[in-house]
Parts: structure tokens; sequence; C-alpha cells
């Protein structure tokens, strides 16, 4: 009976009878062509029966990674020592001799294999990063309340000044943006006071959103069109703003109170802090992020919250909403995987608010969407559940499915930009005549060239790129038929809750 094969670290396989000379002879070829130079050492013999090996499929081997184990085969032979490279080679000489399973230390299972690294992945985001005493703490605002929202007196909804057809004037809607510029360098400065572990007051976070807040109240449109000009910048400090404005425009819409306007604003603002924590390659990526980067992105919750706790006056919901941001109504968000009621609804707001801002922001591996587009994807993502329908439709009754600041085309061949959001009627808002069915530039300021598109006999054909952007997109059939035109105007709403 043949003998059991010992290791020795530095040497490979010995066993200790010499019953198959030319199995042994492969298994070191194997070893000599792929091995680095071993070091002699003295450590004794470790017994086979105590290495804790898997089984690899060899086709999943990964070229380029380095193993600090003996790999062998199914029968015991070495096929390389410790130290060794996977190479093309190797590879190449196992499918030569039909060695389809490996026998691999555990540790380097999770190294070299790709069923292994993708399977130890998904364990590592099921075992999302959290911190006992921050969870202790948040349940503890559940259970006093902090989950439910009280909106008593009057919402801010009723505040807003309706314009109707009447334009914005240029030189305001610049003056906001260089408000906007002024509020993200304060926001800036905020984090980054914050990353170096020393404490500020909360005060410049509340005069910025309560200045935002009376913005909204005064001309609704025009901040938002402010906020737009943004989305050329994936600086955080601007992505955070972006966030604060759609989601306090959307909390409007969804009819909360002035003091929950700014609880929103508050969370959006901060929410994202520690994403300076998160490597800068990551940060700002000049491509598409692995699987194990996106883990590392996902931290940036635990970090913000540590943050947060340096920041005197927040309001008390503010890092339970920050820390519920990325979760998703299905369940299949981060960093615990809540769904639904169990999601509040401030973090519900923000969570539509971010994956629009995402989308419409250019990064260096990417251009931004087209804002119709990302609203597209957005309805898309709703019906398969991620988002909260009543939150989409207050997004819609805030940005229109083509939203404020964006181009189209008219069914009459004149291009408009979209001036305004006209309430229900998503898919025909304010617009401000900017080409005649010529292509001849016309006289914006003519009040005569803004059009309430719901009393026109014209209707939207293209969405055009805004400031940067794919392609132009063709509109949806339905805003061709008259019919099913009638139908859309209050339920995209009707189709989301029905989800």
């Amino acid at each position: 009976m043949r003998k059991k094969a010992t290791l020795r670290p530095g040497a490979g396989w010995m066993p200790d009878s010499v019953e198959s000379p030319r199995r042994i002879r492969e298994g070191f070829l194997f070893m000599t062509m792929h091995q680095h130079p071993a070091h002699e050492t003295s450590t004794p013999p470790t017994p086979a029966s105590e290495l804790q090996t898997v089984s690899v499929d060899a086709s999943t081997l990964i070229v380029g990674r380095e193993i600090q184990f003996p790999l062998y085969d199914a029968a015991g032979v070495l096929l390389l020592a410790e130290g060794s490279m996977i190479t093309d080679v190797f590879k190449a000489k196992l499918k030569e001799r039909a060695i389809t399973r490996l026998e691999v230390h555990s540790e380097d299972a999770n190294l070299i294999s790709t069923e292994h690294v993708v399977a130890n992945l998904e364990k590592q985001q099921a075992e999302v990063p959290c911190n006992d005493a921050v969870e202790s703490q948040l349940k503890k605002a559940v259970k006093s309340g902090l989950q439910f929202v009280t909106n008593e007196g009057t919402v801010t909804r009723d505040l807003v000044e309706r314009r109707g057809t009447a334009g914005y004037a240029e030189e305001t809607r610049d003056e906001m943006a260089r408000r906007t510029t002024e509020d993200c360098e304060v926001i800036d400065d905020l984090m980054l006071t914050v990353a170096d572990f020393r404490q500020v007051d909360g005060g410049q976070i509340r005069d910025s959103i309560d200045s935002t807040l009376q913005n909204l109240c005064t001309d609704f449109d025009c901040v938002n069109a402010a906020a737009l000009q943004l989305s050329d910048d994936a600086g955080l400090a601007r992505h955070c703003y972006r966030m604060a404005v759609l989601g306090m425009s959307i909390a409007v819409e969804l009819g909360l109170n002035e003091e929950n306007v700014s609880r929103v604003g508050t969370a959006g603002l901060v929410h994202d802090w520690g994403m300076l924590k998160v490597p800068k390659s990551i940060r700002n990526p000049s491509r598409p992020l692995t699987t194990a980067e996106q883990f590392e992105v996902q931290k940036h919750v635990m970090y913000s919250l540590d943050m947060l706790s340096r920041v005197k006056g927040l309001p008390t919901l503010v890092p339970l909403v920050s820390y519920q941001v990325h979760e998703q109504m299905n369940g299949q968000g981060y960093p615990r995987g809540r769904h639904g009621g169990n999601i509040h609804l401030f973090a519900r707001i923000l969570n539509v608010a971010h994956t629009y801002v995402e989308l419409t922001t250019a990064y260096a591996y990417r251009p931004a969407l087209a804002p119709y587009d990302a609203m597209l994807q957005i309805l898309k993502a709703t019906k398969q559940g991620v988002h909260d329908p009543n939150v989409i439709r207050a997004l819609l009754r805030a940005q229109s499915l083509f939203p404020v600041g964006s181009t189209v085309m008219l069914s009459s061949g004149r291009m408009a930009k979209v001036l305004r959001a006209n309430g229900d009627r998503f898919t025909e808002p304010i617009v401000q005549i900017v080409q005649d069915q010529h292509g001849r530039n016309v006289l914006t300021a003519n009040p005569e060239n803004i059009v309430d598109l719901s009393k026109e006999d014209c209707y939207i054909t293209q969405a055009l790129p805004i400031l940067h952007g794919p392609e132009s997109i063709p509109a949806p059939h339905f805003l061709k038929n008259a019919a099913a035109l009638k139908k859309v105007q209050s339920p995209v709403a009707q189709e989301a809750s029905n989800q």
C-alpha cells in the first residue's frame, strides 16, 4: 500500500515511497517550470492531512497570481510549489494532460480561482460593514419614533410661488449658480475639517439649506436649473449639493413642511462625506469599479456616521437618514439590506435623488446621461421594485419627464428648452422656443416663445443632450399617440404604484 506523501515547505511533495517515479517527475517538471527560487528552510514537514485544501476548477485559475502554498492534482501529485505563479503555460499544460480539478489551499483559492474570488466577495457583501454601537443607537432611534414622519403645519408646496409660463431671467439663474458655487466651497471646507478629526458647527450647513429652501420657494425651477449646471463636475461637494437640491424639490412635491424639507436637504448635504475616507482612485474612478472596489465604496456609510459625530447641531434624524440613503425598496441596497417601510421616507427620497445625480454626472470613464434618458432608467428601476413609486411621482412633478434645462425637439420642427415643469403633465412641460421650424434662432425674450405644451397641438419627439451626454434620444411612441398620451399623465404614477 502506498504511503502518504508529506509536504516540506520550499521543496514540494516528497513521497516516502518511490513506486510512481513517472508521476513524480511530471509533477516536479510543473514545479520547476513555474517556481520562483526557493529559500532553504529547516521547518519540519507538515502532514498532508493537516492542510486545509479545496477543489478548484482548473479553468478558473487567474494568470499572474502567486500561490502561498503547494498546488497539486486530485491524485496528490505536486504541480506547483509555494511561491510559484500561475501562467498561461501552466494552464496550457493542465489542459494538455486533461487535468480539470486541482487541490488548492483554501487561502490560495480565494486569490487564484475566479469562482472562489466571486463567492468570497459575495459573502463579504452579505456581511456589510456595520458597527454594533451605531446599530444599537439606530434601533433606539426607530423605537423612539424617529422612523416615522410628523408633518404638521403648512406644507412647503403652498409657499412656493407658482409662475406658470413666466420665464426666469438668465441673470437670476446666474446669481443662483454663483451662490451655489459659494455653498459648495463651504461644504468642501467643512468636509475636510471633519475628516481631519476636528469638530465643526453645523450652523453653516443650516444657513446653506435655509437659503436654498428660500430660493426654492421664490423660483422652484430656476434653482433646479442652476443645480443642473453642476453635472459636469463629479466633485463630492457638488454631488452632495445637487442631491440636497433635488431631494428638497421632491420633498416639497410630496407635501412635507419646511422643517422636514430642511432635514431632507441637510441629510443630502452630509450623507456622503465618508467618501473622503475612500481611496481617491475609487472615489473619482477613471474606469468602472470592480466588485471588490464597490465593496470598499460601501464602507463610506460607516465613515460618514463617524464624521457626522463631529458636526455640532445636526438634527437627530440626519444620521439615521444618512445611514439608509443607499438602501433600496426591494432589499437589494446597503448597508443592511432593508426594504420597504423599514427605510425612512427621507432616505427613500434621497436614494432617488442619488440615482438621478449619479446618472447625470460625467465621469472620466463615461459621459453623463441626458436627463430624459436618466428619467427612463429610473422609471425602469421603479418597475423592478428599486424605488418608492410615491417618491417617483414627486420627482416627475418636480422635474417632469424632460427636466428643467433640457433641450427637446417638437413635432412642429421647432427646438425648445424646457423652462418649467407642468404639475402632473409629465410629458408636456413649459418650454421656451429657441429655434423655429427652419432652424433659425428666435428671440427667447419674447413672451410668445414660451409655450405650455399641454395647450398646444404639438408634442415632444426627441430629447437632445444637455451640456454633454449621448446622442439625441427619440421620445417613446406614446408621446406621439394622443390617446396613449392621456393615459400617461397621472400615472407613470399609476403604473409605478402597482409595483
